[in-house]
């Protein structure tokens, strides 16, 4: 996780491979040592290897690397921008991927912001790298002896800018992010895999968890948008002191779930806490009871937040449908390139599995997830298909839609009809027929219709 929630990087490093790769690569080392003391973490850079090039996920690998990076840190040469691909690719999916970074934080100062940074390692003509982002202002390495020796005087200054720059906008977009406060944060086995679902679900849809540091707790319950409690078996005698502190606080919302395991094998202490704060008067409380699964305690976490990173607009009008496919495979690819450039393109907004920290997001808020399955393995599908039913909230809005190979299908397919009667099944073998989809796209197109 990376110290921005929703994000898996804090910096994607661009550069030209005609560069001084051996500089680059101490560049970025001497750039995490500068930056760590002053986050407390480990930075991670993504920054592509040269195996990256020989695999057939090239070109679906980096653009997803991009947009799943806070910040874009890029370094401009006469190589650079002769670069198609640094330039009209990576430049250009940044500039692309602006306007949704805005979005997912509450706050006017972000208006103008690029989430990018600019530093020459040797002189381009006329400056015209600027022209890429125009209101970046550079951070050279180089003057005219050339590119500035690593651990050089010029160098470590250059540096020292650069990473006071960056750790400024890294934590400006952490702490404009809406803070969640899960209690108790060291919990018993039985209920660490909920709090660790809860934590990454609220992670991908870009709120900040709490507690992030071991001191002044109560400090970050107050700072929280909302506090949620999970009650087990074991008894916390700082619940009940934080829990009041959430009370006390009735404009903001808190949550109390006692789970199944605090019944089964809860203590008198526990159980006595659990039936305390059922009573506690608090008109910003919801208390959950054991009957409530971890998954219905999900939503409700999520219904109080009224999430709102991504903009809850339609397109143009247009319902927005997920297709879900393996990218990492060219037939598969294919396959769902059939449905996007089909007629529905006219009046559906497609989205595609191009950001893995927007994922989760898209399942819950799109119109439709619509999951294709061909060339990938049944352990793929098994885990795609999971995570559409219990995100997707409309149950007529999702589907799979099936290619070749058939014989790969039958079993998985079998029991996920099973357990989904009303499961939306488009059996795409042999010639493509976009008229199969009608069943799945008209329920949609009609919801979209009645709605203003």
């Amino acid at each position: 996780m990376a110290y921005v929630p929703g994000f898996t990087h804090e910096i994607f490093l661009s550069y030209a491979h005609g560069d001084d790769r051996e500089w680059v690569l101490r560049f970025v080392d001497r750039l995490r040592q500068s930056i760590k003391p002053q986050l407390g973490v480990s930075v991670k850079v993504w920054i592509d290897e040269a195996d990256v090039h020989r695999s057939r996920s090239f070109e679906a690998d980096i653009p997803s690397a991009l947009r799943s990076s806070a910040v874009f840190l890029f370094l401009p040469s006469p190589s650079y921008i002769r670069s198609s691909y640094c330039v009209g690719q990576e430049c250009r999916v940044h500039l692309k991927s602006i306007d949704e970074r805005r979005q997912r934080f509450d706050a006017s100062e972000f208006a103008n912001e690029l989430f990018a940074f600019s530093c020459p390692i040797l002189p381009v003509d006329k400056d015209e790298h600027r022209s890429l982002f125009r209101s970046l202002t550079d951070t050279p390495f180089f003057d005219e002896n050339g590119l500035f020796r690593i651990d050089s005087r010029k160098f470590d200054a250059a540096l020292a800018a650069l990473a006071g720059q960056v750790i400024a906008l890294l934590k400006r977009m952490r702490n404009h992010l809406t803070p969640v406060f899960l209690y108790p944060h060291k919990l018993e086995r039985a209920l660490v895999d909920v709090r660790d679902e809860l934590g990454t679900e609220l992670t991908a849809h870009g709120y900040r968890v709490l507690p992030d540091r071991e001191v002044n707790l109560e400090g970050q319950v107050r700072e929280a948008a909302l506090s949620v409690f999970l009650l087990g078996g074991q008894y916390d005698q700082e619940t009940l002191n934080y829990a009041q502190i959430a009370a006390d606080q009735i404009e903001k919302p808190w949550l109390v779930w006692a789970s199944p395991s605090a019944k089964l094998n809860g203590s008198a202490k526990a159980l006595g806490l659990i039936r305390s704060l059922e009573q506690m008067k608090a008109v910003n409380k919801t208390f959950l009871n054991d009957a409530i699964g971890p998954t219905r305690m999900k939503e409700e976490v999520l219904a109080l937040l009224k999430p709102a990173i991504r903009d809850q607009k339609r397109v143009n009008g247009k319902p927005r449908v997920y297709v879900v496919y393996n990218a990492r495979d060219t037939n598969d690819r294919a396959n769902a390139g059939l449905i996007l450039l089909s007629a529905y393109g006219k009046v559906i907004d497609f989205e595609e599995p191009d950001d893995p920290a927007q994922h989760t997001a898209r399942i819950m808020e799109c119109d439709g997830v619509l999951l294709v399955w061909g060339s990938a393995d049944s352990s793929w599908y098994t885990q795609e298909f999971t995570g559409m039913m219990h995100g997707a909230r409309i149950v007529a809005s999702r589907g799979v839609c099936l290619f070749e190979p058939k014989a790969l299908k039958e079993g998985p397919l079998h029991d996920s009809r099973d357990l989904y009667s009303n499961l939306f099944v488009s059996e795409q073998y042999g010639r493509f027929d976009a008229g199969q989809l009608d069943a799945f796209f008209g329920p949609i197109l009609r919801r979209s219709q009645a709605t203003p």
